[in-house]
């Protein structure tokens, strides 16, 4: 991040030092500095930064205050709230004010760099997460498939699948939040949901709520298992899963209605499972 331009609103003198330290460390220029909403709007007019850091907790307004006003002033500033306070409500307070990103204290400079790449580059870390999903997920099913049935699974790609689909008899939807909304769709026969039960359970399902519910299970965990694999390429990802929404019946036109899905088959012991997976970019810039 050589050059960027980054302005501090804190009314700690120290604190704005600290910040400058960090700041210089990972290549980037303090342009100005500010210690309360009434200076901030001179020093942004007077610096143009890239990027504005402000505290979250300062006396007469807080840093809520500041981004509101700075926001009002150019709807396009990118501004990165620094707290040692980060609950639910905080952060969602920040993401619908239109905040770029929030970094709880104390603050590191990796921290601060991979906050600022992302907020540089929002559209790098969706294509990132786009390219690599369908992948990702493709084998979080064969391997979850290969664990639990102890026989091979092998997931082959077929691209995009587009926004619809038929069902072969249950379908499992599972919704995706992080840095960018998703959802898995996790497709397969009555008869290959019975044989995956049958080798679970070493006995044929007692009933089709049974059925249905390992299926359930089944879309959890290749969801979470997935996730975690990409967070764990990057933890900007920030991903987590909703529970299972479940359908089923006899043979259906499936839609994702504004999200085109990518993915392929499974091919098991049981027979074959669909999987797509689609990802959006969220309205608000966020890490």
């Amino acid at each position: 991040m050589n050059g960027l331009k980054v302005m501090i609103v804190d009314d700690s003198p120290f604190s704005r030092t600290l910040l400058g330290e960090i700041l210089g460390s990972i290549g980037c220029q303090v342009a100005g500095e500010a210690d309360s909403i009434d200076s901030m709007i001179e020093a942004y007019t007077s610096c143009k930064p890239d990027i504005v850091t402000i505290d979250l907790i300062m006396p007469g307004s807080d840093g809520f205050e500041c981004s509101r006003a700075l926001l009002l002033h150019d709807p396009d500033a990118k501004i990165v709230l620094i707290s040692s306070i980060k609950d639910e409500e905080t952060a969602a307070e920040a993401r619908r004010l239109g905040i770029s990103g929030y970094i709880q204290k104390p603050v590191d400079g990796e921290t601060l760099l991979r906050v600022f790449k992302n907020v540089m580059a929002p559209d790098a870390l969706f294509l990132k997460l786009k390219d690599t999903a369908a992948e990702v997920f493709g084998e979080a099913l064969a391997q979850t498939m290969t664990r639990m049935t102890k026989a091979p699974a092998n997931f082959s790609p077929s691209g995009t699948i587009g926004t619809q689909f038929l069902s072969q008899g249950i379908t499992t939807v599972i919704g995706i939040i992080g840095r960018h909304s998703g959802t898995m769709i996790m497709d397969l026969s009555l008869e290959t949901a019975e044989r995956i039960v049958f080798l679970l359970l070493h006995r044929r399902p007692k009933n089709p709520e049974e059925t249905i519910a390992m299926v359930a299970e089944l879309g959890n965990i290749v969801a979470g298992t997935a996730c975690s694999m990409l967070n764990n390429k990057d933890k900007a990802f920030g991903l987590r899963v909703f529970p299972p929404s479940l359908f089923s019946g006899n043979t259906a036109q499936v839609a994702s209605p504004g999200m085109e899905l990518q993915g392929g088959y499974a091919e098991t012991e049981c027979g074959h499972i669909f999987l797509g997976i689609g990802f959006k970019k969220g309205p608000v810039l966020w890490t």
